[in-house]
């Protein structure tokens, strides 16, 4: 029932694992240029000093990583710096004067906006490309005028910026795109939630548990997963309603929904069924396990104490998978067996009589 929970995310969250492959990447990507341009012979000065610190600073935040003295927002544009800083230093560097000759640092500034929008939070990603845009218009400016005539140097750095403006305004579209579509999922696990759970005791409702059954395919790994079915029904819940008032009766049902989560597998299937009716579908490994489950269940919500409210007590009809082939008939049942508990003098678990423990079930 947690994968219906609504989120209200902007983002994607990016795992701490993919984070550290990128960084690792990243580390082999600057070693990777670093040796190529050693071996050709036209590595920078800039370059030489500037790819071992970025190497360094990467595999720094790599070990951070695995401590908790960096949030993961702060690793992330952490790393968005050093790249960025390397990127607009070396492209300035390298339009001073004659330092460009075998650069072409310039080409590769627009990752500055592309590693902004896909892997910042949007709220940072923002004012984070508004002031690399600046950054890089400005610097640019001042490398280029230091050696070049005011028009060389405009004509040249208005290129730059129309260029970076389209990657800003492309990657703005992307961005918003993308928000978009998160707030579509989120609206309709959303929807998804309130359709499926019900508002009072947070318990999946009829339609989810039909839906949770449908997902597990019950019938068809009916071979080799056996499951039993469990309703339960609040004895005189009507008398606490007319007695006590509906608010009262609503916080017997919140305590009862409570109780079944504690006692219950995670795997197990719990919701309520109506009114006053919840429903089980266990995955006990025996029979005997799901009548232990069915009297835990029973003595739990006999112990709830609630002021005013006389003792709670339930009536649970249970049945096994082997008792029928289909989903519905099992249902029927636990139905037919709930009853026999009703009228048969309430808080008990009855399980069909003549139905004899299966040797390939039972414990």
């Amino acid at each position: 029932m947690e994968n219906l929970v609504p989120h209200n995310n902007d983002n994607a969250p990016m795992s701490p694992v993919l984070f550290r492959r990128l960084l690792l990447f990243a580390m082999f990507c600057f070693s990777a240029i670093w040796l190529i341009d050693e071996w050709g012979g036209v590595i920078a000065n800039f370059e030489r000093w500037s790819y071992p610190a970025c190497i360094a600073l990467f595999a720094g935040l790599y070990f951070l990583s695995f401590t908790q003295r960096l949030t993961e927002k702060t690793l992330h544009f952490s790393a968005y710096i050093i790249v960025a800083s390397y990127l607009i230093l070396t492209s300035i560097w390298h339009h001073m004067g004659t330092n460009g000759m075998f650069s072409n640092a310039a080409q590769w500034l627009g990752l500055n906006y592309v590693i902004a929008y896909l892997f910042l939070e949007v709220r940072r990603a923002v004012p984070t490309t508004v002031v690399v845009y600046v950054i890089t218009i400005v610097g640019h400016f001042w490398a280029l005028r230091q050696y070049n005539s005011f028009d060389d140097t405009m004509s040249v750095v208005l290129k730059i910026g129309l260029a970076h403006l389209a990657y800003v305004v492309l990657l703005g579209t992307a961005l918003k795109l993308r928000i978009d579509n998160y707030s579509h999922k989120a609206r309709a696990c959303a929807l998804e939630y309130y359709i499926k759970v019900d508002p009072l005791t947070n318990l999946l409702n009829r339609r989810g548990i039909e839906s949770a059954i449908e997902e597990k395919d019950l019938e068809r790994v009916y071979y080799r997963h056996h499951y039993a079915i469990l309703i339960l029904d609040i004895d005189h819940f009507k008398r606490v309603n007319d007695e006590l008032g509906h608010l009262m009766g609503d916080d017997v049902l919140v305590k009862v929904a409570n109780t079944l989560l504690s006692v219950t597998c995670e795997h197990d299937i719990v919701g309520r069924w109506g009114g006053e009716e919840f429903l089980i579908v266990s995955h006990s490994t025996s029979q005997r396990e799901v009548m232990q489950l069915a009297e835990k269940i029973r003595h739990s919500i006999s112990t709830i104490s609630i002021d005013d409210v006389p003792p709670i007590t339930v009536s649970i009809g249970v049945s096994f998978s082997e008792e029928a082939p289909t989903f519905i008939q099992c249902l029927d049942i636990a139905d037919n067996n709930l009853y026999c508990a009703k009228h048969g003098g309430r808080n008990q678990v009855v399980a069909s009589p003549h139905f004899e423990l299966s040797p390939i079930f039972a414990s």
